[in-house]
């Protein structure tokens, strides 16, 4: 089972953006680093990786790592092992995420 209270580099991403006052798009231009293979973030990808939603493990992320510690003077070795004890939390589709309002223009179709 997911336990939700645990730490997670995800969270920790989230904490330390919001008391630094970035919202994601500041905080993804931040993460662009020139190189020759050019790593970037967006907007989609940084929500995921802060709501625990993707294996942040992974090898591709290697080099978030070093950033988000620049960023934020951050311990480098203590976000690796938030990274590493961090698990991609399952998405539970049993319960009702949100209602949606849907809109339709005062126009009139003839069928």
């Amino acid at each position: 089972m997911y336990d939700q209270s645990k730490i997670t580099l995800g969270k920790t991403i989230k904490n330390a953006r919001q008391q630094h006052g970035f919202s994601q798009k500041d905080l993804c231009k931040l993460l662009i680093m020139p190189s020759d293979n050019f790593q970037t973030i967006d907007r989609c990808l940084l929500s995921k990786i802060e709501n625990n939603r993707v294996d942040v493990r992974s090898d591709e992320y290697d080099w978030l790592i070093p950033r988000i510690a620049g960023i934020f003077a951050y311990d480098i070795a203590w976000l690796e092992t938030l990274r590493q004890q961090t698990e991609v939390e399952p998405f539970d589709l049993s319960k009702a995420l949100a209602v949606f309002p849907v809109y339709f223009n005062q126009q009139h179709y003839e069928l």
